[in-house]
Parts: C-alpha cells; sequence; structure tokens
C-alpha cells in the first residue's frame, strides 16, 4: 500500500474504492471527499494489456495523487493476466459496436457477458481484501464510463460484496464523466482510449475505423 497524505482513521469508517484509472478517479473521489468521506483506492486491474499499459494507468494515477491534497491509502493487487485469460478471455471478441450493423445486438450481448466476467474476477479481489483488512464499504469508479455496463456493474459488485457481508453504495457517477474529462485533461493525466483488455483495443480501432468512414461519406454527399 501506497500512503498519500496519510489520516488517522480506521478501515471499517472507510469507504474503499476499486479505482479503474486516473481519469475515472478524478471526479468520483474529489466529490466523496468533499462532502467529508473517509475513502482508499483499491487498484486491481489485470484485465488491462499489455504490462507496459498497465504501469502507465498506474503511474498516471499515483501522479494525480501526489499533486492533490486527497488523504487517501491507495492499494494495489496483483498484475495477473494468466487469471485474465482463464476467467475472462474464454467469452472472445472483438465485438464491434458499429451503429446500423446486422450484428449490433449480438455483439452488444456477447461484449456485455465478457465486460461481466472482468468485472466479477476485479470485484471478488476488491471484496476479498476489503474483509481481510476490515472495510465495511465498496464502490467503484466503473460506473462513471459511457461505454460501461451500469446494471451490471452493481449488480455484480453487490454479488461480491455479498459474500463477505459487505455492503456498497451503489454510485452512479456518470454525470461526473465530462468534468472527469476536464479535470484529467487540465491536470495533463494519461487518458487511454481503450478499455483495457486486448478485445477491447481492437474493438476500440474497429469503432474508430466505422466513425472515419461513415464521416468520410457524409462529406461526400455534402
Amino acid at each position: 500500500a501506497i500512503r498519500y497524505n496519510q489520516r488517522m482513521s480506521t478501515n471499517e469508517n472507510t469507504l474503499l474504492l476499486h479505482s479503474c484509472c486516473a481519469p475515472c478517479t478524478t471526479a468520483p473521489l474529489d466529490a466523496l471527499l468533499s462532502t467529508g468521506e473517509q475513502v482508499d483506492l483499491f487498484f486491481y486491474n489485470p484485465n488491462i494489456q499489455p504490462l507496459e499499459e498497465y504501469q502507465r494507468r498506474l503511474d498516471a494515477l499515483r501522479a494525480f495523487l501526489n499533486a492533490g491534497p486527497q488523504q487517501v491509502v491507495l492499494h494495489t493487487g496483483s498484475y495477473d493476466e494468466a487469471l485474465w485469460e482463464k476467467e475472462v478471455a474464454c467469452w472472445g471478441g472483438p465485438y464491434p459496436l458499429i451503429n446500423g450493423a446486422s450484428d449490433y445486438a449480438a455483439f452488444k450481448e456477447a461484449r456485455k457477458q465478457r465486460c461481466t466476467a472482468c468485472y466479477k474476477l476485479r470485484f471478488k479481489a476488491l471484496a476479498a481484501f476489503a474483509a481481510a483488512q476490515g472495510y465495511r464499504q465498496l464502490d467503484t469508479t466503473l460506473t462513471i464510463s459511457p461505454y460501461q455496463f451500469l446494471p451490471e456493474i452493481q449488480e455484480t459488485l453487490e454479488e461480491c460484496a455479498s459474500r463477505h457481508g459487505l455492503t456498497v453504495r451503489r454510485s452512479d457517477w456518470s454525470r461526473y464523466y465530462p468534468e472527469s474529462t476536464r479535470c484529467s485533461r487540465a491536470l495533463g493525466l494519461y487518458r487511454q482510449n481503450y478499455c483495457g483488455c486486448r478485445f477491447s483495443y481492437q474493438e476500440a480501432e474497429l469503432e474508430r475505423q466505422a466513425r472515419r468512414s461513415a464521416r468520410k461519406k457524409d462529406n461526400q454527399v455534402s
């Protein structure tokens, strides 16, 4: 664990917030701390590939914490790519979501199943760590992203937390997305252009290509 501006408190009274990346953590963490909430972070994201990308995102989170007055403890889980491959990669991909495509609905459902398996892997580790360290309440920054599946995030987090007798804040951070974008850019934080896994990298690129093709077609028509 790395301590930033260490404060005196017990884990029992502290919210353990799963952090998926620095940009998505900025606004939720500030919002929580502004109300007097005691918050610690848990960075466990073995979905992020390759390892260099994982390290870059973790470094960005540390830079964000070092730059501000946040009084938190940053815990990091192990980087276990093999476990992610075993538990999540079996759901396959890529499943690019391209508007108007005949496979859009099927791909969305397939991606949702894979992402839910990924949420479960990370939240199981979050809940187990929280229970071992005496935390009683959990939350995640993942709900801030418009590219994630909100109901599945909340349901999976509650499922994993309940196995350890923990409670969940069930926060919907989506309204903070524009603010997190502005904040991370103002701070010069690294902003990734895909969720994290090797499938999402391919999907993001295919979706960008489709948008470029659509814009080019529209320009030719006009």
